[in-house]
């Protein structure tokens, strides 16, 4: 957990004589880049000599939403009372001699009400349909009172019935609305205007687990589906074959997994569907790059009836192993008694957008959305850093941050590692809010585009 340091003493500075005593400190806990509903804040508070701490107050923008009387210093925050946006924190300590300390202020993006661009596709789907149809729902989401509004586009497809389930990728989960087709607009299925999510539902929304499914008298089961991705999940779909084993192995075998991981949370859930590999003694997600024997991260469990089935939810992993993830260093590995290291394998790749030159980056992106603030000029934040057409590579290229000094902006070959991406994405454990500021944030394909740079070595091109 990141905490920054009180900078502005009240009470008198520095160590006194004659009996008085030194003035206490305060420091406050981020509680996130973005924050939504409830959220704890928690303050470290130390007395001077001779005295204790009478109480902390925590503020929002300047104003006491709370105070606590002893340590652990934390109250709750509830982010509904504020408007959706920025918003500083701080915290003020009072000791008994009434000397005060105020803590440096920490930014945080409030976002209670997120709307989601969902596409949908027949490849969510296993087996995948014979289909050429395609869709796009918008929905938008108030966290705190679980009402959900918005709409889906068909196109290819007649459907029969569009509805909002709940299951993460690779789950066939259960029904949770319906929407309603659009007589006026043909293609479009709407969720009505007392659409309600429990505060269940919300729960597995912000960690992945609702999706929109079109089914049709052609596929009454689902013709295309899209699974709603928050900003801090990822979910990535892989091909298993005993061509990607090392050494490759030749079986009439194939399986498909979906992979969803929380870079907040860091879970990763896992379920894989294979055909020909029934006898299988275990199934694992391993650590490990294409190509090369790795080590085992997480075991699978074999489902109770389909026997080709194995499957891991929410087990817990390290940011380090997340790192791991986004570079493509993850995959999967079905073990047979034929094949005890393994009959078919799927190497997990997030992310897979061809890379772009910087050229057209800092046209699409650094440009029109950075560079208003981040323009070179001045000593401090946010102008010192110099994202303008020119000032782009030289100011993020194994540049130390000035947030966190121990990263960088950019790690060329490694978007796990460079700092940039993170804020980019609103990544836990960054300091301040996510970029761009207040939003809107880029969407995942653009994203994509800075993270496929940097993996391709950040060229300067």
């Amino acid at each position: 957990m990141y905490t920054m340091t009180g900078g502005m003493n009240n009470g008198m500075g520095g160590n006194t004589t004659g009996g008085m005593s030194t003035p206490p400190s305060v420091s406050l806990a981020s509680p996130g880049a973005t924050v939504n509903r409830t959220v704890s804040l928690t303050a470290m508070a130390t007395a001077g000599t001779g005295v204790t701490i009478s109480r902390v107050d925590f503020m929002v923008g300047g104003t006491v939403i709370g105070s606590a009387m002893m340590s652990p210093y934390s109250v709750k925050w509830d982010t509904s009372t504020a408007t959706d946006g920025a918003h500083s924190l701080t915290a003020k300590v009072t000791d008994t001699a009434g000397k005060t300390s105020t803590s440096a202020m920490v930014s945080v993006s409030v976002l209670n009400k997120p709307t989601f661009t969902v596409s949908l596709s027949p490849a969510q789907i296993y087996p995948v349909p014979t289909s050429t149809a395609s869709g796009t729902a918008t929905v938008t989401v108030n966290l705190v009172t679980g009402a959900v509004s918005g709409k889906v586009m068909l196109t290819g497809v007649t459907a029969t019935a569009v509805n909002l389930y709940e299951g993460l990728a690779g789950v066939t989960g259960g029904s949770v609305i319906m929407l309603t087709q659009n007589t006026m607009t043909p293609g479009e299925w709407d969720l009505s205007a007392s659409a309600m999510l429990t505060v269940d539902q919300v729960t597995a929304l912000l960690a992945g687990g609702l999706y929109i499914q079109a089914l049709s008298a052609a596929n009454p089961g689902g013709e295309i589906r899209g699974q709603i991705t928050p900003a801090n999940i990822t979910v990535v779909w892989t091909l298993l074959s005993g061509g990607q084993e090392v050494p490759p192995v030749t079986i009439a075998a194939a399986g498909v997994a979906a992979t969803t991981v929380d870079s907040i949370a860091n879970t990763v859930s896992v379920y894989v569907l294979s055909t020909g590999v029934t006898d299988a003694t275990a199934a694992e997600l391993d650590t490990g790059a294409s190509g090369k024997v790795g080590t085992k991260l997480v075991a699978l469990t074999k489902g109770a009836v389909n026997m080709g089935s194995w499957s891991v939810e929410m087990s817990q992993v390290t940011a380090a192993d997340v790192s791991n993830f986004n570079n493509g260093m993850w995959y999967l590995n079905v073990l047979t008694p034929a094949d005890p290291n393994g009959a078919i394998r799927g190497q997990i790749t997030p992310m897979m957008t061809a890379a772009v030159p910087l050229t057209q980056l800092q046209t699409s992106v650094f440009t029109p959305k950075c560079s208003g603030c981040h323009n070179g000029v001045g000593t401090v934040p946010p102008g010192v850093l110099n994202l303008t057409a020119g000032g782009t590579y030289k100011a993020v290229i194994n540049v130390a941050t000035g947030e966190q000094p121990n990263l960088k902006y950019v790690v060329p070959g490694d978007p796990g590692k460079s700092y940039l991406l993170q804020k980019l994405l609103g990544t836990a454990g960054i300091s301040g809010a996510r970029m761009p500021l207040n939003g809107p944030y880029l969407d995942d394909a653009t994203i994509a585009q800075v993270a496929a740079w940097i993996a391709a070595g950040a060229p300067n091109d």
